[in-house]
């Protein structure tokens, strides 16, 4: 049988089931290898005036930390930004935190900032970013605690799953479901064929 697609060795510098699932869809065999940099000490020690930089820096840190002991393959890293006005959204972690961002989320228009890269060697080859613009409906106290008790979206930013229940909150989304979900596709397989990482 015909192969469609050669490629070269990939890793997935995530621990994200839903980026594993996206990158799947694209029929290519990779190894998902965790890094182990840390993002909080990152995030602490940030100190520019543009808050995409420190999407880069964060998905760049995990690709090059997996990188230094897999020099041969190509590795991918990502991030994922969630904005509402100036003010960055972290994984809620708890139930208290969620009913607090989606409080400040209802009814109003944040971002979904997908940052991408790719390393081999040590060294980044390639960054791109995409951007998603999501409008939540006015969402009722009922309403925030019966989402978060069906869904308990704590390891999410902005508090909800998109890729489950989470569309019923929004009444206006411009960007593809990738970029809101951490991995936008069109973009990395454009990428992985121009550095020769999988080919036709």
């Amino acid at each position: 049988m015909l192969k469609f697609l050669q490629q070269k060795p990939i890793i997935l510098a995530s621990g994200s089931s839903i980026r594993s699932k996206l990158l799947q869809s694209l029929g290519i065999d990779f190894s998902v290898i965790l890094s182990h940099c840390d993002e909080e000490k990152i995030k602490n020690s940030f100190q520019s005036e543009n808050i995409l930089d420190l999407g880069y820096i964060l998905a760049a840190s995990k690709a090059l930390e997996v990188s230094q002991h897999h020099s041969e393959h190509f590795i991918i890293g990502a991030d994922q930004l969630c904005l509402q006005g100036e003010t960055v959204l972290n994984k809620p972690l708890h139930h208290s935190k969620a009913v607090e961002q989606l409080r400040l989320l209802s009814g109003k228009e944040h971002l979904q900032v997908s940052c991408l890269c790719i390393a081999k060697n040590n060294e980044i080859l390639w960054q791109h970013h995409e951007t998603a613009y999501l409008t939540l409906h006015h969402l009722s106290e009922k309403t925030i605690e019966a989402y978060l008790q069906s869904e308990k979206p704590y390891q999410s930013c902005g508090s909800y799953h998109y890729e489950n229940q989470g569309k019923w909150l929004f009444k206006e989304v411009q960007g593809n479901e990738d970029t809101i979900l951490g991995l936008p596709l069109l973009p990395l397989t454009q990428a992985l064929m121009k550095l020769g990482a999988v080919s036709f």
